[in-house]
């Protein structure tokens, strides 16, 4: 007789707020893939997705057994409050991809998950005028969460750094990385290129174009470096700062890239530049080395950690030091190297097995408070 396994929890809710209509986002990309996992396993009965619209679901999420959809206001206050009262309908985990739980409390075990603490630290957002509130929700969520992961030790640190301690459980863990990012054609490559006007061979940046991107450290060398430069993600409002600053540069802004077409659009090009003075995760440089695309990053430590020291590095404070860096990938051995060992480097990111660890994590919470 066939031994079934009892879920580890019955119910799990998620705050998946962070899927919004025209905006693709890395939390966005780390609650798809690890609900995805979770699905998939036997640690959970039941997935609750808390969204603003639940009919902008991630297609890979759709009509799967164990997901259900919950709608939120849109509200701040109403959607936290609306959180609050969901983590005690019956729901046995709560599972936060933000470092910070529901404002009116959570009446479950919980976890929460902290990429970075940018907008608390980075010179750039020290004036807005939330930083307070955002400060007390991370410490507060530290104090009460049951787990909290960090995506790497560098995000670690800097939490710990600035909030004076990491939570009751700290984790690293690296994100997994969505199987659709593969060498392999999809077989509509040149479809989707055409549809943004692309030619293969060009250098591209993902990202929202934020400060702490650093931009300018490639768009100051736009005209040395011998191919077109792509830029994915940026809105409009933050390509309105960059051109303001470089109008000399040539650049292709793209503000939108679904989900479905960024594999293609990373196949397309000749590397990947994230020339960033901070991040807490960096997953374009790992989608690209799993596309089988080469990727220079800036020299920052979290950059180095994340992607194992696979990548070429560049100063981010020196544009030249990007011009050459493409430069060295024109070797055409050189290239090939710096494929195969970003390869082999994202190997076990890919796909669900990429998310084991944390579906480890959360079967062997302890079984108090359930």
């Amino acid at each position: 007789m066939t031994h079934i396994q009892k879920p580890t929890f019955r119910n799990l809710l998620v705050d998946a707020r962070e899927f919004t209509p025209q905006r693709v986002t890395g939390i966005g990309r780390v609650v798809e893939g690890l609900v995805d996992a979770l699905a998939e396993s036997n640690v959970v009965e039941k997935i609750f997705l808390a969204m603003f619209d639940p009919t902008i679901v991630p297609s890979g999420l759709k009509n799967r057994r164990k997901i259900e959809m919950k709608k939120v206001p849109v509200s701040f206050f109403k959607s936290e409050r609306v959180l609050s009262n969901l983590s005690k309908d019956g729901m046995k985990l709560f599972l936060s991809p933000y470092p910070k739980l529901p404002l009116f409390g959570v009446h479950c075990p919980s976890i929460n998950m902290i990429h970075d603490v940018l907008d608390l630290t980075h010179p750039a957002y020290k004036g807005r005028i939330k930083i307070l509130f955002d400060g007390y929700r991370l410490k507060r969520a530290l104090r009460k969460a049951d787990l909290t992961w960090y995506v790497s030790s560098w995000s670690f640190d800097e939490t710990k750094r600035f909030a004076g301690f990491a939570g009751n459980d700290p984790r690293v863990r690296f994100n997994g990385i969505d199987e659709s990012f593969t060498p392999r054609s999809g077989g509509n490559e040149e479809e989707i290129l055409a549809k943004y006007q692309l030619s293969s061979g060009y250098i591209l940046a993902v990202g929202n174009g934020l400060p702490h991107k650093n931009l300018g450290a490639v768009l100051k060398v736009a005209g040395q470096v011998g191919r077109g430069i792509v830029f994915a993600g940026v809105s409009k409002r933050n390509q309105a700062h960059w051109k303001r600053k470089y109008p000399e540069a040539r650049a292709v802004w793209i503000s939108h890239v679904p989900q479905e077409d960024l594999p293609a659009i990373m196949r397309g090009a000749f590397c990947l530049v994230q020339p960033s003075t901070e991040e807490g995760y960096g997953y374009p440089p790992l989608e690209a080395m799993a596309s089988g695309v080469p990727a220079i990053v800036s020299n920052i430590p979290v950059l180095v950690e994340t992607t194992g020291g696979c990548a070429l590095t560049s100063d981010p404070n020196n544009p030249k030091s990007w011009t050459e860096a493409v430069g060295t990938l024109e070797n055409r051995s050189i290239y090939r190297e710096q494929v195969m060992k970003g390869l082999e480097w994202v190997e076990p990111l890919q796909g669900r097995n990429g998310w084991q660890k944390h579906v480890a994590d959360i079967e062997a919470l302890p079984m108090t408070k359930r």
